[in-house]
């Protein structure tokens, strides 16, 4: 399980309401700083969100029937 949360000031940082104990977030406040959540190999929130996040229907509309269907092996990565 994973966690990545917003943080208002880096840990290192030396300005005032960074450092005084006062000043720093509650833990009530934390759900309302939460980014996304990672458990079971993936983060849920960042997946859902980029889900055919750059696909045009109606750019590839135009396309031939041969190249509107993409298949896994045709993609490729660099490791």
């Amino acid at each position: 399980l994973a966690v990545v949360y917003e943080d208002p000031y880096a840990v290192d940082a030396a300005i005032y309401p960074a450092q005084c104990r006062y000043l720093r977030p509650r833990w009530r406040e934390l759900p309302g700083r939460i980014l996304d959540v990672g458990f079971w190999g993936r983060w849920w929130v960042l997946g859902a969100r980029l889900r055919d996040c750059d696909v045009n229907e109606e750019e590839f509309g135009g396309l031939p029937a041969r190249l509107r269907h993409l298949d896994p092996h045709h993609l490729r990565s660099h490791h």
